[in-house]
């Protein structure tokens, strides 16, 4: 989004304004704000979430890429990213999602053996 698309924003986003700014279920969006991928304040029982926030979650602040995704490299089709936590694999196909997942686990699974020492 470029500014004037943020501005046309309201300072506070609904739950479901926010889903669909980003573009995902607004179950998904309230998963997020429970596990603090996304901030958001809860009033009553429902969530609104900042302009600035969406902006700060959407243009990456604080994003690192991975090992297994440095490894793909530039070309891949799948991309992995950790946000603030939460784990976002981009793929164009489910068996690549698949693989990506698969060697994210393994990589995991080793560098856990070698910080208890086996």
């Amino acid at each position: 989004m470029n500014a004037a698309q943020w501005s046309d924003l309201p300072l506070v986003l609904t739950s479901e304004q926010a889903a669909g700014v980003l573009q995902i279920d607004r179950r998904t969006l309230t998963n997020m704000l429970n596990h603090g991928a996304l901030r958001g304040v809860k009033i009553g029982k429902k969530w609104r979430v900042s302009r600035t926030e969406m902006m700060r979650f959407v243009e990456g602040n604080g994003a690192k890429i991975t090992p297994l995704a440095a490894s793909l490299g530039p070309e891949a089709v799948a991309t992995l990213v950790s946000k603030d936590g939460l784990l976002v694999v981009r793929a164009e196909l489910l068996s690549d999602l698949a693989e990506v997942v698969k060697q994210e686990r393994e990589q995991r699974i080793t560098e856990l053996m070698q910080q208890v020492g086996l």
